[in-house]
């Protein structure tokens, strides 16, 4: 026989029990969804620097963009649109050492999370995750004589 004062307790159980692994599916979602669009982000950047690695010099950072905007497309955004996404495409002399007339582009994409969240606000979870997502990749590209 039960107690008075027992009574409703399991309801209670229940409630902080079912909220919690709630809040705990849920961070795995957005965790999930938040690391697949960190691969798509960096499948845009070597698409990017792909681009640039066969495009002649003086269309390097044309073609990037453009490769880039291709693959962001996809998830409704594009480079400096104001969409949360930055580009940035810079030839420079290679860092590696080699080749001292060899030239270089850095493709480096930025997604602004904190201000474009590509899931709902959970209030702990969102906390966990970071504010931005830098995707760097250098690729060697042609020369300026095109050889």
């Amino acid at each position: 026989m039960r107690r008075s004062s027992d009574r409703g307790a399991a309801l209670v159980e229940m409630a902080i029990v079912v909220g919690l692994l709630a809040m705990f599916l849920f961070g795995i979602i957005t965790y999930g969804v938040t690391l697949s669009f960190r691969q798509s982000l960096t499948q845009a950047a070597n698409e990017a620097a792909r681009a640039a690695a066969v495009a002649p010099r003086d269309e390097a950072v044309a073609q990037a963009r453009a490769a880039a905007d291709r693959v962001a497309s996809g998830w409704d955004a594009a480079c400096d649109d104001g969409g949360g996404l930055s580009c940035s495409f810079l030839i420079a002399p290679c860092a590696d050492g080699g080749d001292a007339a060899a030239e270089c582009m850095t493709v480096e994409l930025r997604y602004d999370l904190a201000g474009h969240p590509r899931t709902p606000s959970l209030p702990v979870v969102s906390r966990t995750l970071p504010d931005e997502m830098v995707v760097r990749v250098v690729v060697r590209v042609a020369p300026e004589d095109g050889v």
